[in-house]
């Protein structure tokens, strides 16, 4: 855990292999349990290869709302990864904030790695039940797109 408040928390993700793969910011309330200190945990985080300027990274987020989760992770990594897990946990919006308040949020989607389509897309921003971003997938995907938009 690295950072929380009353309504949000803000942990470093780290893949099975014990890898960094981002930040992920949950809205307290939608926590059901916190699983520590087991045999696997532990291990894990003897293996844990952790991002070098990660506490820079993560001082730039502002956990006050999740409006100001939103842009200040959006500014920080130039893109976000939003979960709407009460409509459907498999749903996942990754892309660059265009238009934010406290009820609307417009987004420019990334596509997927092969189809490298972008739209745009409106969500109700007090839906969004989780925030992630500087995971493995998401700068891979960044990274193709910028490639794709100055070829």
């Amino acid at each position: 855990m690295r950072n929380f408040n009353d309504d949000f928390l803000l942990l470093e993700h780290y893949n099975d292999d014990s890898f960094y793969n981002g930040i992920i910011v949950f809205r307290r309330e939608d926590i059901t349990r916190i699983k520590w200190d087991n045999n696997d945990i532990n291990s894990a985080f003897k293996l844990v290869t952790r991002q070098e300027n990660i506490n820079e990274l993560i001082s730039e987020i502002n956990i006050e709302s999740i409006e100001s989760i939103i842009k200040s992770i959006d500014k920080t990594f130039k893109h976000v990864n939003l979960q709407i897990q009460n409509i459907n946990s498999d749903w996942s919006i990754i892309g660059q904030i265009q238009e934010i308040d406290a009820e609307t949020i417009i987004i420019k989607e990334f596509g997927t790695k092969s189809a490298l389509d972008r739209g745009m897309l409106m969500l109700s921003t007090p839906d969004i039940t989780r925030v992630d971003a500087d995971g493995i997938y998401e700068n891979n995907l960044l990274k193709i797109h910028n490639e794709n938009k100055c070829s």
